[in-house]
């Protein structure tokens, strides 16, 4: 899930961590001793986000803080991500052990061959939604109609297959592409700007403008973000480490979305890129616990994956012609690992 930076925090250069190559054994420590006893063995485990260092990764930095990797014998490195960077390919070479992208980008990835795994879920309900001015109301697929809407490139052929499901002419609706900013709606360049409601509808309510949101989610597009995957061989050595991952993500995660104001104090002060504004920072966590918190993660816990979810998601693909194969939930994600962190220790 992409995240947009203010024009301030454009100018500034990104700032990028060393990769760190996860290997498939423990760091072990057992032989040494310091005061006496036994070092705990310590594996390093390296993390590719999939954008730069801002509040949608709160629970990750929450964790470091917070002490849950390191008490589960995880030495953390969370590799910066950026408009320059690949991410899948990243962990596809190696480069780092997991990552997260949105589902989309995952499955596309599984149908060109790339042997990635989907282990969890940060975002059960994808908060990609279309903003519109209340003057001009967009609140359905009907609404679309004459309107003008910018939209990301690889938003199209979904917003195409849902006007043909709807039985609207998709030459009905002009479609610019978006900018990295939602300015355009605000200026009434266009009638409909597509964003996050976690990030740019947090930043146009912290400006105090008010905006009417349609999730897409609602209208039959379902996604997950913040999706959290590995290569299967690297699963398939690792499972102790993965497990640990996840039970101790699990638990930052429900300690940021129930601890808002701190953990946006340490994205903002510690963690985060330079030039975050608090205010939108702490807004955004508030806004993502209802997507967090959502669906299957309400009865079973966070991460957790839901697989008819994802076989509605690969159909809405093949619909829009974006994969061709019949590819299924239990061929893109496996829940063995979620499973097991969710059990009791």
């Amino acid at each position: 899930m992409k995240r947009i930076l203010s024009p301030a925090m454009n100018r500034r250069s990104f700032l990028g961590m060393g990769l760190t190559l996860a290997g498939g054994s423990a760091v072990g420590f057992a032989g040494l001793t310091f005061g006496g006893a036994p070092a705990r063995a310590v594996t390093p485990l390296s993390f590719q986000l999939s954008w730069i260092k801002s509040t949608q990764y709160a629970g990750y930095f929450s964790g470091l803080e917070k002490g849950y990797y390191s008490d589960a014998g995880l030495d953390m490195t969370f590799n910066s991500g950026g408009p320059n960077v690949d991410p899948i390919a990243n962990v596809a070479a190696g480069r780092s052990a997991i990552g997260d992208r949105p589902v989309g980008s995952l499955a596309l990835a599984r149908e060109k061959g790339i042997p990635v795994k989907v282990i969890g879920t940060v975002f059960q309900r994808n908060p990609f939604a279309l903003f519109s001015l209340p003057e001009k109301p967009i609140r359905s697929v009907q609404d679309m109609v004459g309107k003008t809407l910018a939209v990301s490139p690889s938003a199209r052929p979904l917003l195409a297959n849902l006007f043909k499901e709807n039985g609207i002419d998709q030459r009905a609706v002009s479609i610019v592409p978006a900018a990295a900013d939602p300015s355009a709606l605000v200026n009434k360049q266009v009638d409909g700007y597509m964003g996050y409601e976690t990030n740019q509808g947090v930043l146009l309510g912290v400006q105090g403008i008010p905006i009417v949101i349609l999730n897409f989610h609602d209208l039959g597009m379902p996604e997950t973000a913040g999706t959290l995957y590995a290569r299967e061989d690297f699963l398939t050595a690792n499972k102790a480490s993965v497990v640990a991952f996840l039970r101790a993500s699990a638990k930052a995660w429900q300690w940021t979305i129930d601890n808002p104001e701190e953990a946006a104090k340490l994205v903002v002060e510690k963690y985060g890129v330079s030039g975050l504004d608090p205010r939108a920072v702490l807004g955004e966590i508030k806004a993502s616990k209802p997507f967090i918190q959502a669906g299957v993660a309400q009865r079973q816990g966070l991460l957790s994956l839901d697989m008819p979810l994802y076989d509605k998601v690969l159909d809405t693909y093949r619909k829009a012609e974006l994969i061709k194969s019949n590819m299924k939930a239990t061929d893109l994600c496996d829940p063995q690992y979620i499973i097991a962190a969710q059990a009791p220790v």
